[in-house]
C-alpha cells in the first residue's frame, strides 16, 4: 500500500509514492476481476470511474491528481498478465539495478515513443507527429488518448515507466509547458538514455 500523504509533500516523497502507486497497482492486477475493473476506467475522468474507487481511493487520498492516479491505473492494467514475462524489464527503483536510475534520466512518454520509433523512419513519423499532437491537448483531451497509445507501445516491447508518466500527467494541469519540453526534448535529443530537465513538482 502506497504511504499515507504528508501535509506538504516533497518532491522526493511525491516521486517514491508514484513508485509505489505503481508497484500496488500492479499487485492489484495480479487478480484477473480486479485488472478488469481497472481496465475499465481508460480515459474517463475520476468522477466516472465509481467502480475503481474501492481499489484506489485509500492509495490516492491526500496526494492530488486523482485522475492522473486513476488513468495510470488503468495503463498498468493493460499490461501483460505476467509482467516478469514483460520484453522489457520495468525501470525504477523496483527494477533489479546495480544502481538506480536517476529520477531525471528515467524514460518519460517521449522516451518511451523514442523507443518505439528506433529503427523504423515511417513509424518514428506517426510517432512524431502524435507526440506533437499530444503535447498541446487539455488533459480532459489528453487522457482518453493514452490507452491506445499504451497499447501501441507495449505491443512494440517497450514498457513505460508509469511513475514518470503520474508525476508528469499530475503536473499537466500546473505546468503543461515543462512537461511537453520534457517529452519532446527526450523524443529528438535523447531517446530512452534521455538526459531530461528535472521538473520540481
Amino acid at each position: 500500500m502506497p504511504m499515507p500523504a504528508p501535509a506538504t509533500p516533497t518532491t522526493a516523497q511525491r516521486r517514491a509514492h508514484y513508485d509505489d502507486f505503481v508497484a500496488h497497482t500492479r499487485n492489484l492486477c495480479t487478480t484477473p476481476r480486479i485488472r478488469a475493473d481497472l481496465a475499465r476506467g481508460q480515459g474517463r475522468p475520476a468522477k466516472e470511474c465509481l467502480h475503481i474507487h474501492r481499489y484506489l481511493a485509500r492509495p490516492v487520498a491526500g496526494w492530488g491528481a486523482r485522475r492522473a492516479h486513476y488513468t495510470v491505473a488503468a495503463l498498468i492494467a493493460l499490461e501483460p498478465p505476467n509482467p516478469h514475462a514483460a520484453h522489457s524489464a520495468p525501470r525504477g527503483p523496483q527494477a533489479h539495478h546495480a544502481t538506480p536510475v536517476p529520477w531525471h534520466r528515467r524514460p518519460n512518454l517521449g522516451a518511451a515513443l523514442a523507443q518505439a520509433a528506433a529503427g523504423r523512419p515511417v513509424s518514428a513519423a506517426a510517432l512524431e507527429r502524435k507526440l506533437n499532437t499530444l503535447v498541446h491537448l487539455s488533459a480532459d483531451h489528453l487522457h482518453p488518448l493514452l490507452p491506445g497509445l499504451a497499447n501501441q507501445l507495449l505491443h512494440t516491447g517497450c514498457r513505460p515507466d508509469w511513475a514518470v508518466w503520474l508525476s508528469d500527467l499530475a503536473l499537466w494541469d500546473i505546468d503543461r509547458l515543462a512537461v511537453a519540453s520534457g517529452w519532446l526534448g527526450a523524443f529528438h535529443l535523447d531517446g530512452l538514455d534521455g538526459n531530461r530537465d528535472e521538473q520540481e513538482h
